[in-house]
């Protein structure tokens, strides 16, 4: 089932009202930059949108990817209604590449999701929370060929399959309306010329975020595929809420071979939870506390360092030592330059190996809760030793847990 055109129209027509009523201001600023070229996005409201039409929500959920190129053309319709409006169109220019991005949706669980959605969710849009584990580089994607007919000379456009890993199917025949039925075309975008649609391109890895899985789960992990403005908007570390239509994809078939499907999110915006954490401003009010801090302890700096060691990771008694190397390896240092010019790291790995139930994990919890940036993540199923692992992407932690898995041999070799 899909939309009709009435519908398309309804959809069309309110969206526009909507973006001129309440994003006016925004549009004017995007139509005030000076790249034509560059990509633009408008986030909206998904409860305030729904809320001015509840159809629209239903159409919204029931078709997606329907319903979100019209968000598009309304998006850009919306630009041009405001240009022709302003008072100094002179100084405005109309983008093309507008983009309507939709998050706030509705807390409940048919939207948002903390684990990994399953098989019965494709197809609809979802909000999923995870940390990104692993980003790939930018590359380049062709997403629409032009063909003409070699009979009838008719152009039409064949938009690469997502489905196929963005593979271009040939049409069996000539898609002239009047029923040209010719199988042989020339792309006029072929070997000779270089491809015109093309848009940047880029997969993530997100994971379930540890701190909310059941004692004993494994995170599991899914791609996430990124176009145009959401290129490069997370990094790795970061926990980002994404809002996308849940698909699946595969490669192209093969006789005798397996057909593999994988399900994959294709974000419409991606946003970063810990964004704010990662600039954090020192204010006078912080900055003079520290100095007193420091200046009662002038005397004695190592009754200050051990009170702030006491107050670090306060669910462990004791284990000052340990404590300290955590602190220190938090802190990080100050990266050195020899005479040669070769660069040495200033931060510190830390190892942390003990009987189970001395803390470590804590350890580990309370470091990535302090760390703006930092991935705490479990080794069971990914390696036969079955570790704990905290990766700090801005300084390096790593603390190796042997499990109740683990077998003899394995608990030896960590103990060595």
């Amino acid at each position: 089932m899909k939309l009709s055109a009435d519908q398309v129209s309804l959809i069309g027509q309110v969206f526009e009202s909507y973006v001129l009523e309440h994003h006016r201001d925004e549009i004017l600023a995007i139509l005030r930059e000076a790249d034509d070229q560059a990509h633009y996005p408008v986030v909206v409201d998904a409860l305030t949108l729904f809320e001015t039409n509840m159809e629209i929500g239903e159409y919204f959920n029931a078709f997606p990817s329907e319903v979100l190129p019209v968000f598009d053309s309304a998006l850009r319709r919306a630009a041009l209604a405001a240009l022709q409006d302003s008072a100094d169109p002179a100084q405005l220019s109309l983008k093309q590449n507008l983009h309507a991005r939709v998050s706030g949706l509705p807390v409940c669980p048919e939207l948002t999701r903390e684990h990994i959605p399953k098989s019965k969710d494709v197809g609809h849009f979802l909000s999923v929370t995870g940390t990104v584990i692993r980003t790939s580089s930018v590359k380049v994607l062709e997403f629409e060929r032009s063909y003409i007919c070699n009979k009838c000379k008719h152009v039409f456009v064949v938009k690469a399959d997502f489905e196929q890993y963005y593979a271009f199917c040939r049409p069996a025949a000539c898609l002239n309306e009047e029923g040209c039925n010719s199988t042989k075309f020339t792309c006029l975008s072929g070997t000779t010329s270089s491809p015109t649609c093309c848009r940047d391109y880029q997969e993530i890895k997100i994971q379930e975020q540890v701190q909310r899985l059941s004692v004993g789960s494994i995170p599991r992990c899914m791609v996430v595929v990124l176009e145009d403005d959401l290129v490069d908007s997370c990094k790795s570390g970061d926990d980002i809420t994404v809002y996308g239509v849940v698909m699946q994809r595969w490669k192209p078939f093969h006789e005798g071979s397996r057909c593999d499907l994988e399900l994959v999110l294709k974000a419409n915006y991606v946003k970063v939870n810990n964004e704010q954490l990662a600039g954090v401003v020192i204010d006078e009010e912080v900055r003079k506390e520290f100095e007193d801090f420091w200046e009662r302890h002038k005397n004695d700096p190592l009754a200050g360092r051990n009170e702030i060691l006491a107050s670090l990771c306060p669910q462990v008694f004791g284990l000052y030592l340990v404590k300290l190397a955590v602190a220190m390896v938090l802190a990080g240092g100050v990266q050195r330059t020899d005479a040669a010019g070769t660069r040495t790291r200033g931060e510190s790995h830390l190892l942390l190996v003990g009987d189970p139930g001395t803390g470590k994990s804590q350890f580990l919890k309370y470091a990535v809760k302090i760390m703006p940036r930092s991935v705490l993540t479990a080794g069971i199923g990914s390696t036969s030793a079955g570790s704990c692992l905290l990766l700090n992407f801005l300084n390096k932690v790593c603390a190796v847990l042997p499990d109740s898995e683990s077998t003899t041999r394995e608990k030896i070799l960590l103990s060595w």
